[in-house]
């Protein structure tokens, strides 16, 4: 019983750390699988979007992410059809929605503010950086990643010495 307690104790705080991306990859997972299954049985020939691409290597609006998916004017499409003729490509495409949102929330999770300052605080905090001067009595700076303070010396200011026993 006292190995189970750390293991699971370890696995909660990697489940808490990295478990989005995890979970991310196994969506994206029974997504694929979710339009690769429909793709075979004939669902989407309603619901195909038609295009054809001149020169997709120097079209700007258009990027290939795999052999099956392309993004086109910044939508995500599943290739269910290719018909090259010369330098035109035309697409024969389902738009992936759900992949899109499974994607904008991993990005959302990574542009949130509070990870990012709580890690930059813990930076700030473990990873001070010292300069030396030459006289260190005067002044001592401590220079942070992204913060600069300067704090002065008080032990310049003379004390008096404490009243004698009468």
């Amino acid at each position: 019983m006292r190995k189970i307690l750390p293991v699971i104790l370890l696995f909660a705080m990697l489940f808490n750390s990295a478990g989005y991306y995890i979970v991310y990859e196994f969506d994206r997972y029974l997504i694929h699988r979710e339009v690769a299954y429909l793709l075979e049985h004939g669902c989407f020939d309603h619901e195909l979007s038609v295009f054809s691409v001149f020169n997709p290597a120097a079209d700007q609006a258009f990027r290939r992410v795999d052999t099956r998916e392309i993004v086109y004017h910044g939508n995500l499409y599943d290739i269910v059809k290719e018909v090259p003729k010369g330098r035109i490509i035309t697409f024969y495409c389902i738009h992936d929605n759900k992949e899109e949102a499974l994607i904008d929330g991993m990005k959302s999770m990574h542009q949130n503010k509070k990870a990012q300052n709580l890690l930059q605080h813990l930076v700030t905090i473990a990873l001070p950086v010292t300069t030396s001067h030459p006289h260190p009595q005067e002044t001592i700076n401590i220079v942070y990643p992204l913060l600069s303070v300067r704090f002065t010396d008080h032990a310049e200011i003379p004390f008096s010495p404490p009243p004698e026993k009468s």
